[in-house]
């Protein structure tokens, strides 16, 4: 069973890696999912059916809560194992209660807090940290991670997964071999936790390491923007002494992949009030999605291009996006703006802010984390010059929402004027309420997600929208043969940088974590070998013809594969391409188009 991302109870017909049969979450009744998930969550330990009643129910107990637990255990039984007999099923009855016993079935929530107890007691062990990062490939519980029960387990496995992020992360660094390596890491900590200092000071080293200077600053804003969005406080004093320490060392390192010489870390440009906000939360550290123009009044001081390369780079344009940014502007009264990770959503939010500053505040969602429930609305009334932090600080103090009263009073104040939300998806219940009030009150709503599927069953998909806006990859109109075959038109890769294929993979990463491991995979194949046909890659990555169309087709969606004439399928990204095959190694690739002629 994988409660690590969503459910799924997978039955192998027979030993070795055969056939299989497959039941997920949304295969059962809600309330027979929840008793599941509980039993999951607190495995090995008998849950009585009170206990188990108060998680599912809460105060809403069924008349005869028992009875009620008793039929819907069965109907789990039944489901999961036919034929099998109670004795022998995984949901054990004991003492008036039950207990998911997983000396017979396996539970990768189990394998995972395993471990962790031995990746504390032996701290050295790198390949446990790897085991933690690779079992957890999302938090758990997706289909109920607003559930009063996950949230202790969703909790537990976040911090276990950033500690070892950021634990092979100072291992790494302690060798010097990869600063690359370490950027990744620290960034998929962040993604996790965004006020894990410790993961900007990792990047800001690993940029050093690389001879970046521009990078560490940039490490550091975020880190600033992040803290202050939502905590309302600095950076610790360690992370300003290392800033300053990595300014103030200017004595040249060697970089043994640039073959240069590092410059010294410049000072970070003070950031006018009116521009702070998320803008930048959602880019990676080495990637301008799509480049930004301050006001005349704020631009530094003209500087000649540092290289040939930067003295023949566009003038500083939004590709492909002035339609969509006036939709945003004008449009109607609730717009969501849906893409995956590097389609530029948060690049265009930020265009939005940076342009209509009169007229739109800008606010980052709070993460899986939940974080402070009102900070997106405290960033969003201070752009606006319309603060109203003695009431949200009550709000938040007291853990409720806020009253038709204080809302009225908010709308008032911003009426006609656009509240947007970036990485909206994890809004609760009271902040969607929130938001629809507002919108009942004159004030437009722009929210932007990775995809409409994610936020089914979630607060947000309540909100109801006047116009989807998906943001689509740039095209040959935007963008020369060159650079559409380099970046396939993902914006992200547009400008990539001096760690183009760091980023490209990040991205690719980024974009299948919620995909089946044959995706993956599948990268992997067309990256060594090449445009192939669907019937090629289950030859030689032995899969399933419907499970390699399933997963091509979630890899189309992501803009991470093109289809080609005769069913083949190959990377729309030669960045991508390149940075995934960089990955296998010479024997591999030799191996892999061996059995592709044999096939």
């Amino acid at each position: 069973m994988r409660v690590l991302g969503r459910i799924e109870v997978v039955e192998r017909l027979g030993d070795g890696p055969g056939p299989a049969r497959r039941v997920t979450g949304d295969d059962l009744p809600r309330r027979a999912r929840q008793v599941l998930g509980v039993l999951a969550a607190r495995h090995d330990r008998v849950q009585s059916k009170d206990a188990l009643a108060d998680a599912v129910w809460g105060e809403d107990l069924p008349g005869n809560h028992a009875a009620a637990l008793e039929h819907y255990v069965s109907v789990l039984r039944r489901t999961l194992q036919p034929g099998v007999p109670t004795a022998r099923s995984f949901i054990v009855t004991r003492a008036g209660g039950y207990l998911f016993a997983t000396d017979r079935a396996r539970l990768d929530l189990a394998e995972l807090r395993t471990a962790v107890r031995l990746a504390e007691a032996q701290p050295g062990r790198a390949d446990v940290r790897e085991l933690i990062v690779r079992l957890a490939v999302d938090l758990p519980f997706g289909e109920d991670e607003y559930a009063e029960w996950a949230a202790p387990a969703r909790a537990e496995v976040r911090a276990a997964v950033v500690g070892a992020l950021l634990d092979l992360a100072e291992a790494e660094a302690a060798t010097g071999a990869d600063p690359a390596r370490v950027q990744r890491l620290a960034r998929d900590a962040i993604e996790l936790e965004p006020f894990a200092e410790r993961a900007y000071r990792m990047g800001m080293r690993a940029s050093a390491a690389l001879g970046r200077p521009d990078e560490v600053v940039r490490w550091y804003d975020q880190c600033r923007r992040a803290l202050d969005q939502e905590l309302g406080i600095a950076p610790s004093a360690e992370t300003a002494a290392l800033l300053a320490q990595l300014r103030d060392n200017p004595a040249p390192v060697h970089d043994r992949r640039r073959g240069d010489r590092r410059r010294p870390v410049p000072a970070p440009a003070p950031e006018p009030e009116g521009m702070r906000g998320p803008a930048d939360a959602g880019r990676l550290a080495v990637v301008r999605e799509l480049p930004t123009v301050p006001a005349p009044s704020e631009r530094a001081p003209h500087r000649p291009p540092s290289s040939e390369a930067e003295s023949h780079r566009p003038a500083s344009s939004f590709l492909g996006r002035e339609a969509e940014l006036r939709v945003l502007a004008h449009g109607p009264g609730i717009v969501h703006v849906v893409g995956p990770a590097g389609a530029g959503k948060s690049a265009a939010l930020g265009r939005l802010r940076e342009t209509e500053r009169a007229t739109v505040g800008l606010g980052k969602g709070p993460g899986p984390g939940g974080a402070l429930r009102l900070g997106w609305l405290r960033t969003v009334l201070r752009q606006l010059h319309a603060p109203a932090d003695a009431v949200l600080d009550a709000a938040m103090a007291e853990r409720r929402h806020l009253t038709p009263g204080e809302l009225d009073d908010i709308a008032e104040r911003i009426e006609g004027k656009t509240v947007a939300v970036d990485d909206a998806e994890h809004l609760d219940a009271d902040s969607v309420a929130e938001l629809r009030w507002l919108r009942e009150r004159g004030v437009r709503v722009v929210v932007s997600y990775r995809y409409p599927s994610g936020i089914a069953g979630r607060p947000l998909g309540e909100l109801g929208a006047d116009l989807v806006l998906r943001l689509a990859p740039l095209g040959a109109a935007e963008l020369d043969p060159a650079t559409l075959e380099r970046s396939g038109g993902i914006p992200a890769l547009v400008e990539p940088g001096p760690a183009a294929e760091e980023a490209a993979m990040h991205l690719a990463r980024q974009r299948t974590r919620w995909m089946p491991p044959a995706a993956w995979e599948i990268l992997r194949l067309t990256a060594a070998l090449g445009s192939l046909r669907v019937e090629q890659v289950a030859a030689v990555g032995g899969f399933d013809v419907d499970e390699v169309l399933a997963a091509v087709d979630q890899l189309v969606h992501a803009h991470l594969l093109a289809e080609g004439p005769g069913g083949h399928v190959r990377h729309r990204s030669g960045l991508v391409r390149n940075a995934v095959a960089a990955q296998i190694s010479a024997a591999h690739g030799h191996q892999l188009r061996t059995r592709l002629t044999a096939g």
